[in-house]
């Protein structure tokens, strides 16, 4: 008996989704810190100095939930369907014979 896959994939596609948005909350959670930050601590995280833990952290996560909500979309793309297979034994499959 064959085994369907599609449920399970679907399965793994929308979890791979939820924990992308999670990770996606977390970004935004981490933007806002950042940003309260920034106003406060002008004088350290100003626009003349390096970037802190906080803008590096809020970056990353919004990279990270792109790439897991991608590769969660991915999983629902159509597949292709398989290929028949061919016969050798086909006459359209066979070489012409050498003359001479």
């Amino acid at each position: 008996m064959r085994h369907n896959d599609t449920a399970d994939v679907a399965g793994y596609g929308i979890g791979l989704m939820t924990v992308g948005s999670a990770l996606f909350a977390l970004s935004a959670a981490c933007a806002f810190a950042a940003a309260e930050h920034m106003a406060f601590a002008a004088a350290l995280c100003g626009p003349v100095a390096r970037h802190c833990i906080l803008c590096v952290a809020s970056a990353g996560s919004l990279l990270a939930s792109a790439g897991v909500i991608t590769s969660g979309v991915v999983l629902f793309a159509d597949r292709t369907a398989p290929q028949k297979a061919v016969s050798a034994a086909s006459p359209r499959n066979q070489a012409p014979l050498p003359r001479g």
